[in-house]
């Protein structure tokens, strides 16, 4: 039987390594969209927003979500809003885009690996079952819900299909990461 102290230590370990899993996946993300976008994938499907950007990756250059405008530049804009009273111009959504983003990916990298942690069978998959759960509850119903993009039927099925893509990556970068960086916790995860 295992300690609580070694228990909370092997969590801490999972979290840390899931949460630099998750800044590069979050980084993966956005290379897998611009390699769709080199394949010419969803080249007919221009969005409405600075539509000669659209054509560079798909489903959006930044984040990897469905909307026109990235969520984590929205979301971003929304932060300095309530904090500063303005929101950001264009120049600080293409700084605090990719910051929203990458401090997401690297959120729900940790808890993916604090979790995995304590239940190793939940590493089935080599993350892609969590890349999946991320898209769903992130992309499709939060973002929405939050208000940082359309409904996702407003949204044609390849955008959709790209974005599942991309988080499939994120999961399988988060769980690469973090199972190489925890090999020698003298279990098998």
């Amino acid at each position: 039987m295992r300690s609580d102290a070694c228990c909370d230590s092997s969590v801490w370990r999972g979290a840390a390594a899931g949460a630099l899993g998750g800044l590069l996946g979050s980084t993966a993300m956005v290379g897998f969209n611009h390699l769709l976008a080199a394949t010419g994938f969803g080249r007919d499907d221009l969005g409405a927003r600075k539509q000669h950007r659209r054509v560079d990756a798909k489903p959006n250059d930044t984040d990897g979500t469905i909307a026109d405008e990235p969520a984590s530049m929205k979301a971003a804009s929304n932060l300095a809003e309530a904090v500063t009273g303005e929101p950001l111009g264009e120049r600080g959504k293409r700084i605090g885009g990719p910051i929203a983003h990458h401090a997401f990916g690297a959120a729900a990298g940790a808890l993916y690996g604090a979790v995995v942690a304590r239940v190793p069978e939940l590493a089935r998959g080599a993350g892609a079952p969590y890349g999946g759960l991320v898209w769903l509850a992130g992309a499709e119903i939060g973002v929405p819900l939050s208000g940082l993009s359309r409904s996702p039927a407003a949204y044609p099925p390849a955008r959709h299909a790209a974005s599942f893509a991309t988080h499939l990556v994120f999961g399988l970068t988060v769980e690469g990461v973090r199972r190489m960086l925890t090999r020698n916790d003298g279990r098998r995860r």
